[in-house]
């Protein structure tokens, strides 16, 4: 074995340089996988970072075990160095703001299968989707967030539709404890909360739903709760769309990890390189711009603004047209975490310390839009929510999603009576 590796005299440095190649790339990738471990206290095998550790670790040994052709085994370190380097480099443009994300995040930001594409919203929760880890999440035949509905049981029931983003759809809660869930249960017997929210939705994808998809097995609400804050992501943003198409629907097709890949090998930074590549080459959807290098804009956007309020007013109209109550409900987020001078991606134009101003002002507008048109509504006060009623910067926690909807019940019992 040694004089095959070239270790037994006299020494071959053909096969032997390549071999210790190996060994130090290996050594490496181990220390990088520690380091996770350190920070994390566990490894999650099957999970994308780990699966791009456990590559790496396979091509250094590949190249290593094939020293005894050099040139093979230099080829294979070549692939594993440049892999390690745009990985863990992914971190640091990341950093600079060269990349809205590192290539392998802590967390997806969807489950594969979760979502599908729609020609009209982009992204819709898939039909009879269904998971149990990290906990269970699973969606009807209509991909409705909840369990299987009959429309003889519904026409029988005061149906509350529950209608807005990924805090509306709770993300972070299992099946069971989302806000709808806990609404339904406080409400009593004879009401339905049917739950129409989808990560990444804003006013525009609910005014679309309000026109088109309410009737959810062919029985209309009586009511409708709106609850979202993705319009304020659009904050800012030069020459925006009324209809946010030239940023937030774009954005909407990567964020939720919607896009074909021709090559699926997701855990290797040079394909999803080479995929990325195709994609802008060949995809009939752009990719939505980059703002993460323009420097952050303080306040309020008067554009967006009248964009927000036109859009709340539609609603309000589409609904009182067709007897169905609109509850226009405020955005709480978790102050405590919104704290950085920095922004973290999703919000492009808007610091993490002035999310939750903007939001408020938000709030603000829907009230005043509300009773403008005589929707009733609710803005939750903010200094009843806590740190552990949240699961992140806005994603309620269980804790956080059963207060949520003990507060919202008194207005929805006596609007959708």
């Amino acid at each position: 074995m040694k004089a095959l590796y070239g270790f037994a005299k006299p020494y071959d440095f053909h096969k032997i340089l390549p071999f210790l190649a190996g060994l130090f790339l290996l050594l490496i990738i181990l220390a990088a996988a520690g380091v996770q471990f350190a920070a994390t206290g566990r490894l999650k095998w099957g999970a994308l970072r780990d699966a791009y550790i456990l590559y790496l670790i396979g091509l250094s040994l590949t190249g290593t075990l094939l020293s005894i052709f050099p040139r093979i085994a230099w080829l294979v370190h070549a692939i594993c160095f440049t892999e390690l380097l745009f990985g863990v480099g992914s971190y640091a443009l990341t950093a600079i703001h060269v990349l809205p994300m590192p290539l392998f995040p802590a967390t997806a930001t969807a489950n594969v299968g979760q979502f599908q594409y729609h020609p009209l919203l982009q992204v819709i929760p898939t039909p009879n989707y269904s998971r149990l880890h990290p906990f269970p999440i699973s969606h009807d035949s209509n991909g409705i967030r909840g369990p299987e509905r009959t429309s003889t049981e519904l026409k029988q029931e005061v149906v509350v539709a529950t209608v807005g983003s990924s805090t509306t759809y709770d993300v972070a809660v299992p099946n069971g404890q989302t806000w709808s869930d806990d609404l339904e249960q406080q409400l009593g017997r004879g009401y339905a909360v049917i739950n129409h929210g989808v990560p990444g939705y804003s006013s525009v994808e609910n005014l679309v739903q309000t026109l088109f998809y309410m009737d959810t097995y062919g029985v209309r609400p009586h009511c409708a709760v709106y609850l979202g804050w993705n319009d304020i992501r659009n904050a800012h943003l030069p020459n925006l769309d009324p209809a946010y198409a030239n940023f937030h629907l774009l954005s909407q097709i990567d964020s939720m990890a919607l896009r074909k890949n021709p090559l699926e090998v997701s855990f290797s930074p040079l394909t999803r390189i080479v995929n990325r590549s195709l994609q802008a080459a060949f995809d009939t959807v752009p990719f939505a711009p980059n703002f993460l290098n323009d420097p952050p804009v303080p306040g309020t956007d008067v554009r967006l603004e009248r964009i927000f309020r036109r859009n709340l007013e539609a609603i309000a109209a589409i609904n009182r047209e067709r007897q169905i109550i609109s509850i226009f409900v405020g955005q709480v987020l978790n102050r405590a975490q919104l704290q950085s001078k920095e922004g973290y991606g999703f919000n492009p134009l808007v610091r993490d310390v002035d999310v939750w101003p903007l939001q408020d002002h938000f709030n603000a507008i829907v009230k005043a839009t509300a009773d403008s048109v005589g929707v009733p509504n609710f803005i939750p006060p903010i200094d009843e929510f806590q740190d552990d009623d949240f699961a992140d910067k806005g994603h309620f926690s269980a804790k956080g999603a059963a207060k949520f909807a003990l507060m919202i019940t008194p207005i929805v019992k006596s609007s959708c009576k």
